[in-house]
């Protein structure tokens, strides 16, 4: 039997074209915990390239090398961090490969539109790490709370935070399974990576006592929202929710304000301050560059003094 090729009309009522827009092409393929910042630094540029636009309906196929080094100079100009002007930067080329990747731009003009280049300078640090006593009276903090429930759940999230260094978007991803015997694994990591962490025995009898009264299931999720009765809930905790808990902490605590991510400063500098080398903490804090470990340390001028009397030359 002869076997003919398919005519292209033919082919294109079997294949429909997938109609998308460049912005919803790129979005689509980042990690849902960046996208709500990406799209806020690609609306800023929307708007400096067309007044009154924003993101999503931005014509990107059009951009051009003048175009971006115009958003680089106004974010420049307006005041934006270092960080965040390269970061913009890094999502307008995004964004130009993504129009290219959909035949929309040519290989010429998303070389030039690379070449812009980024801006080098200082990083003014953000953030900060908690001091050991302001860790001890979160715990006694948590301990006050009138439902033995929630002081466990509250106990095991502030030791778990700053004993492992878990992003707030890792901790409430976390499933009953995900914590065996003073190993917890991380599956879904920021940029999907995996990674084992081995707690240490402050961290693992305080998860243990959670355990006992509030994650039983081996598929549930491992902090669980808890009613006002007490009752714990079948729905995990959210993000929103883990820093409405910390902020009542701090606020019942009487110490000064601070993130969750503040507590992955505080497990990041901790390591560095005992002695770990850098490379080991880059890997418990699952950073893939050396450089991002670097920018949370937080020990501060007093650590490069002290360093800087006790070097011997002689």
């Amino acid at each position: 039997m002869r076997v003919t090729r398919m005519s292209r009309t033919a082919l294109r009522q079997v294949v429909p074209v997938v109609q998308t827009t460049v912005f919803d092409a790129y979005i689509v393929g980042l990690a849902p915990s960046g996208r709500r910042g990406i799209t806020s630094l690609l609306n800023r540029s929307a708007s400096i390239l067309k007044h009154g636009a924003d993101a999503a309906d931005y014509p990107w196929e059009q951009l051009n090398y003048a175009a971006v080094a115009k958003v680089r100079a106004a974010l420049l100009d307006d005041g934006y961090a270092v960080s965040s002007v390269n970061m913009a930067l890094s999502a307008l080329r995004g964004v130009a490969q993504t129009a290219f990747n959909l035949n929309y731009m040519d290989a010429e003009t998303l070389a030039r539109i690379r070449s812009v280049k980024r801006v080098s300078g200082d990083v003014q640090r953000k953030g900060r790490a908690l001091g050991r006593q302001e860790i001890r009276v979160l715990i006694q903090a948590a301990k006050q709370h009138p439902q033995s429930v929630r002081r466990c759940r509250d106990v095991a999230i502030v030791l778990m935070l700053c004993g492992t260094g878990l992003r707030a978007g890792e901790l409430v991803k976390l499933e009953r399974r995900d914590y065996d015997n003073g190993i917890l694994t991380v599956r879904q990591g920021k940029g999907r990576k995996y990674r084992e962490i081995h707690v240490a025995d402050a961290v693992d009898k305080a998860i243990r006592a959670w355990l006992k009264v509030g994650a039983d299931e081996a598929d549930s999720a491992l902090f669980r929202r808890i009613q006002r009765s007490g009752k714990v809930a079948s729905q995990p905790l959210t993000t929103t929710g883990l820093t409405g808990i910390l902020a009542e902490l701090q606020q019942t605590a009487g110490i000064a304000r601070f993130t969750p991510h503040d507590m992955r400063r505080t497990f990041i500098t901790r390591l560095l301050e005992q002695g770990v080398d850098i490379n080991t903490v880059r890997q418990l804090a699952g950073h893939s560059d050396i450089s991002t470990t670097t920018r949370y340390d937080c020990r501060g001028d007093t650590m490069k003094i002290s360093a800087s009397k006790r070097i011997r030359c002689f």
